[in-house]
Order: structure tokens, then C-alpha cells, then sequence
């Protein structure tokens, strides 16, 4: 493979550097030999008055290959530790030069890419050029590894640099100049000019004296310790399972997801122009909010255009608060909204590309949006339900056309959430799933693809943390004990508290409409049970109501209510220490995790793990619940999971006979195969 950075200098001795061709988005070896010979040969040549390192059109020379890190685990540590100190000696090369160097920010700047933008001397960015800045890396539990901790602590300071080196958020180009990340943004196509004439400024300003080297040598010895120590860390963190884990998941496995990896074969790409959303609700607006940011046509239509419209003033207060925040360009913010038409007309529907209908859950509500929808639409328009339990089968019978029927389950806050996940009926087709793969990929999102059944994966994954929460609390359990193990769990809301927020009704409903649906075959757990007095014979629905497990004060403070441990279980007190709790309510998920493998709901592994961490936010350091189980090991976490069921008596974690066999083996959910013959 070519190793491919560019190097052109101007009349004026400013030296341009780029990285392009294959390894433009990927930083390895092969990129690290190509840039140090380029910055070596500027440093080195008379004729180069300072050198700008530019974007290319696959980020600011890549972030971390995650491919070849991966591999690197099983690969003596001295490799790895050679080619991060290499870098780290190139950050600090640049960062000590003579010259000056600026960074030409026009694309993603993420990770190491971002880590080499901190040691030029100036960065300037694209205004509103659609791009990220940010420590991306500690998504995968990798500290920064071009000795970055102690450069951004002598250039804001120990305090705001470690809250930026805390934080793995990918910025824009607004926030990144508010954090100090960038020092000016201009225009796009003025960046280059910028950054050159920058340089030559500097350069006349600052002479090449010996005397600077001899400075920049007397401040590299602290850096050099600090650099020393770092690659260290990150070595060490870099070859480690949990890193391992994160680095699979998050990055490869997430990347496949986003390259749409298991798109079927040999279906033309379909593009999208124009989208219709039905319900201006809060999925429904957002739907429509990253459709309009794709740079899409959307028609939005509810039940009366009072309705509609406040749908779209919701959306603009929203976008307003993210302009006032910095979070967002104004003039790109106007232009997202104006691509969004309002209306109670499903007439307007008429030649989309696609319908997301997200609407009421109700079977009655959606089957008669989905027949004027499609009336309206046309022959050509794909269906998409959002559900996040319903089956799409089931849905399809209200469709003319259930061969171009799908389900597309969004997550809520739509424009923050990565995840889709998208359902497959028994009468969806191959190109109607290419193409709703097609969809996901032109609004930015990672999909995930599930067959149909009651919950699907992610919610039914979900509803096992819940349940198995609520039998805890049947059972006598301290709720402050249960609300701790789902925090020392690593979820982003422990379990009751996340009830409150989805509506203890909504629950009962669901709970209510599966026992309708499955009959004799449904039993109601002890912890489904007390949810469904609590909502009918109390009136506690959650927080919109302000009382559910929670009493909910109007300044968002909560305490719980205080009669809750003795309706929930009048006369059972169980003690349970906060990591038992904690273990039942990681272990629920992961089970539940394989049994929608068992049952082939899912094939993929990889997927699950995307899912987990995606969709509901399962605990990122785990690398996913199946990530989690292999790294344990099967005959251990078989182990526990029997001990909790003698203590606890949950049925809910009894392992499965697929996971005792592979105990049984010394096998790993990763590498046996799905569903189980």
C-alpha cells in the first residue's frame, strides 16, 4: 500500500502537507513513516519558511487504525511502544520547531488526528463545515498518546485541559473554537489561504536563531518525561482486554455497521431526496430534523396543521438553544429548517421516497396513517413504521405493498441518538432492506438489522434491565440499593428511575396488550404485577405525572416515594449488597442478549454489542454484554449466574443450554456460531 501525504511548497517556501489516497482516513505505520519524512524534509530544507498540515477529504490524517491496533495485542510490546513514541517524538518535533507550523482544520479532526493538530503552533478551522473535533479515542478507553496531556495543560491551563482530555464528545467547529480546541475559524474556502499566510507572518516574525533552539531544548526535558510516561499508559491501556473490547465494538464493529457491511448483495443504491414523517410529535420531529440536516425535503404531517406547526416550532426553539450554545452554525441551522413543510395534507406526500410514520403506538393508529399515507405517496415510496415493540409483520397487514414494508426503530432524543435499528417483516424484500440500509447511512446514523419479533432487540433487552429491577423490588430489595447497582453497572439511568422517564402506564400498557396477544402462554412477574397496581390502583404513572417510583418535585429534584418498599413488598426484606445488584441487572441484558441470538432475532454478535451501547447505553467500558460474557469467560459468568439464582431465585437468569454447553468447551459467544445449530 502506498503511503500517501502529499507535500507541496509554494514560491513563498510554505510547505503544504496532506494526507490522501488510501491512508488518508487510517493512522499507522505506514502513514507515520510517510509524515515524518515529509516534516523531516521541511525542517531540513532551507528553501521552507514554515509547514501547514491540511486536511484531506478523509479527516485531518486520520484517526487511529483501529484494524492494525487491534492486531497489535498479539504482537510483542515493544512494537507498539517503538511506533507511539516515533509519533509522540513527532508531536513534540513540530510542536519545538524553529519553523511554524498551523493546522488547515476542514475535516474531521478526531483522535490522534486532533492530537497532531495541538502540537502545531496555530489551528484554523472551517466555519459550518459540517466536520468534528475531539478526543474520540477515549471512546475506546485509549488516553491520548503524543504526550497531548501536558501540551494542552501549558497551553489552557491543568483545569480546562483535563476536562477536554475527560471528555470524548466530538465537537463542532463552533465548540471547538469555544474550548480552545481551534483559535479561528474562517471560511472554507479561506482556510489554506489563511494557514499559509499565517505562516508567513510568523515566520518573519520569529526568526531561525540558534538561540530559539536552544530555548525549545531547555523546555523539552519535563515534556519529554511527561511524553515518556504517556506512551506508556497508552501501551499499556492500548494491549489491554478492556481497550480490546471498545476498540472492537466501538470502532470496527461500528464502522462495519456504518459501511453497511452486511447490505445485501448486488441491489443498486437508492438515494433520497424527499421524506414524509407522520406525527410531529417528539420522534416523529426529530426524524424529520436529521432527514432536513442530510440536506432532504421533508414533509411533515399531523392530524391538523396546529399541530404540524408546533411541531416545527419545537424544532426551532431547539435549534435555537444549539446556535446560542455554540453547537450549531446559524446560517446551516435557518437552512435545516426551511427544508421542513409543515402540513395536516397527506396529499402532499405525493412522490417522497420515503414515509417514516411515528405516530401513536397504537396497532389501530398506525394502520390507518399507513393506508393514507400510501394512498397519498405513490407506488415508488418505501413504508417505514418506528416501533419500538410492535411487531412489523403484524403492522404490514395494513399495507397495499408489505414487500416495501420495514421498520426503522429510532431512538429517542432522535438527533443525538447513533443507533437505528431496523426490522425485517416476513414479507420485507432484500432491496427494500438495501435500500432502508441505503436511508440509514444518508441520515448519519448506525444501523443494526433485527428480525421481526415482540420487542425486537433492543427493546426487549431494555425491558429485561427493567423487569428484572421490578422483581427486585417485589422481592423486598432496597430500591436505593437497585438504583446504585444500575449506576456501579455503567448505565447511563439506573432502572427506576429510567421507568419513570419512559411512563409507568406505558409500561402497563405494553405489559397489558402482550398478555392479550400471547394469552395462556403470558405470566405476569411479581415486578410487572406491582408496576400494574401502581399505575391502576394508585394513579403513579411516572415522571409526567410527577409520581411514579420517584415523587417528582417541578425543580426536576426527586426522592422516592416514600411508601414504595411496602407496597412493592409488604413483608419481604431482602438485604442485597449494591454489587450483587449490580450483577443482576448486567447479567439480565446479557442473557436476554443471548437468547435473541438463540432465537435468531439477531445473527451477529458484533451487532448486539453495537446495540447495547448505541441504543440504550449499555456500559461502554464492557464493550457490550456479549463482549462482556467473553471477556469474564462463559464458565465464569455461568458461575455467577447460577450463584445469583440460588440466592435470588430470578428465573430470569438462568443460563441457557447453549451457554452451559459452551462453558462446558471453554467456548466464547464471539466465535461459536448464531443461532446454534
Amino acid at each position: 500500500m502506498a503511503a500517501a501525504v502529499e507535500c507541496a511548497r509554494d514560491a513563498n517556501g510554505v510547505a503544504v502537507l496532506r494526507a490522501s489516497g488510501e491512508l488518508g482516513g487510517a493512522f499507522g505505520p505506514e502513514m507515520l513513516d510517510a509524515l515524518e519524512a515529509c516534516v523531516e524534509q521541511c525542517l531540513s530544507d532551507d528553501r521552507t519558511i514554515g509547514v501547514v498540515l491540511a486536511a484531506g477529504a478523509s479527516g485531518f490524517f486520520g484517526e487511529l487504525d483501529l484494524e492494525w491496533l487491534q492486531g497489535m495485542a498479539s504482537r510483542p510490546q515493544g512494537e507498539l511502544l517503538t511506533f507511539v513514541e516515533r509519533a509522540a517524538a513527532l508531536a513534540a518535533r513540530i510542536d519545538a520547531s524553529p519553523k511554524p507550523f498551523a493546522a488547515a482544520i476542514s475535516a474531521d479532526a478526531k483522535g490522534v488526528g486532533l492530537e497532531l493538530a495541538l502540537a502545531c503552533h496555530r489551528r484554523i478551522g472551517a466555519a459550518g463545515a459540517g466536520y468534528a473535533v475531539g478526543f474520540t479515542d477515549l471512546r475506546y478507553g485509549l488516553p491520548p498518546m503524543l504526550g497531548t496531556a501536558a501540551r494542552l495543560s501549558a497551553q489552557m491551563g491543568p483545569d480546562a485541559a483535563s476536562k477536554l482530555l475527560r471528555d470524548a464528545t466530538a465537537l463542532t467547529p463552533a465548540a471547538a473554537l469555544k474550548a480552545g480546541l481551534i483559535h479561528e475559524l474562517q471560511p472554507p474556502a479561506a482556510v489554506l489561504e489563511e494557514a499559509t499566510r499565517w505562516i508567513e507572518v510568523a515566520a518573519s516574525q520569529r526568526p531561525q536563531k540558534v538561540a530559539d533552539a536552544a530555548i525549545s531544548a531547555m523546555l523539552l526535558p519535563s515534556r519529554t518525561g511527561d511524553t515518556a510516561l504517556a506512551t506508556r499508559e497508552f501501551v499499556s491501556a492500548a494491549t489491554g482486554p478492556l481497550a480490546q473490547d471498545m476498540v472492537r465494538t466501538l470502532g470496527l464493529s461500528v464502522a462495519n455497521a456504518n459501511r453497511l457491511a452486511s447490505r445485501p448483495a448486488g441491489v443498486p443504491a437508492r438515494s433520497f431526496r424527499r421524506v414524509g414523517v407522520l406525527g410531529a410529535g417528539l420522534m416523529g420531529s426529530g426524524i424529520a430534523l436529521v432527514c432536513a440536516r442530510a440536506g432532504m425535503q421533508v414533509t411533515l404531517v399531523d392530524m391538523s396543521e396546529e399541530a404540524a406547526q408546533r411541531g416545527l416550532a419545537a424544532l426551532a426553539k431547539q435549534e435555537a438553544s444549539g446556535v446560542a450554545a455554540g453547537r450549531l452554525d446559524a446560517i446551516e441551522s435557518q437552512a435545516t429548517l426551511a427544508r421542513i413543510r409543515p402540513t395536516s395534507r397527506y396529499e402532499e406526500l405525493y412522490g417522497v421516497d420515503i414515509v417514516v410514520e411515528a405516530v401513536f403506538e397504537d396497532r389501530e393508529v398506525k394502520a390507518r396513517a399507513t393506508r393514507q399515507a400510501e394512498a397519498a405517496a405513490g407506488p415508488h415510496a418505501l413504508f417505514a413504521t418506528n416501533t419500538s415493540t410492535l411487531p412489523i409483520t403484524g403492522l404490514a397487514e395494513a399495507s397495499q405493498r408489505p414487500a416495501q414494508f420495514i421498520g426503522l426503530h429510532f431512538f429517542s432524543p432522535v438527533p443525538r441518538m447513533p443507533l437505528l435499528e431496523i426490522i425485517r417483516g416476513q414479507q420485507t424484500t432484500d432491496e427494500t432492506l438495501a435500500h432502508a440500509m441505503d436511508f440509514a447511512r444518508a441520515i448519519a446514523k448506525t444501523p443494526i438489522v433485527v428480525h421481526d419479533a415482540r420487542g425486537f432487540y433492543t427493546t426487549r433487552v431494555v425491558m429485561a434491565y427493567q423487569a428484572e429491577a421490578f422483581d427486585m423490588l417485589a422481592q423486598g430489595v432496597d430500591p436505593a440499593v437497585i438504583e446504585a447497582g444500575g449506576v456501579a453497572a455503567g448505565m447511563p439511568v439506573p432502572p427506576l428511575a429510567l421507568s419513570d422517564a419512559v411512563a409507568l402506564d406505558l409500561i402497563h400498557q405494553i405489559n397489558l396488550q402482550t398478555a392479550r396477544d400471547l394469552g395462556a402462554a403470558y405470566t405476569f412477574t411479581p415486578g410487572y404485577a406491582m408496576v400494574g397496581r401502581m399505575v391502576e390502583d394508585e394513579g403513579r404513572k411516572g415522571k409526567k405525572s410527577g409520581q411514579g417510583f420517584y415523587d417528582h418535585a417541578a425543580d426536576g429534584s426527586k426522592s422516592f416515594w416514600p411508601r414504595l418498599r411496602d407496597f412493592a413488598s409488604p413483608t419481604l426484606r431482602i438485604g442485597m449488597s449494591v454489587a450483587d445488584a449490580r450483577d443482576r441487572l448486567l447479567a439480565a441484558q446479557a442473557l436476554e442478549t443471548v437468547r435473541c441470538l438463540e432465537e435468531g432475532v439477531i445473527t451477529d454478535p458484533s451487532q448486539c454489542d453495537v446495540g447495547a451501547i448505541l441504543g440504550w447505553g449499555f456500559a461502554p467500558w464492557t464493550g457490550g454484554p456479549l463482549s462482556w460474557i467473553d471477556r469474564m469467560g462463559v464458565r465464569e459468568f455461568v458461575r455467577r449466574c447460577d450463584e445469583l439464582v440460588e440466592r435470588c431465585g430470578s428465573t430470569r437468569l438462568e443460563p441457557s443450554g447453549t451457554l452451559r454447553r459452551l462453558a462446558e468447551e471453554g467456548g466464547s459467544v464471539y466465535g461459536a456460531s448464531w443461532p446454534p445449530a
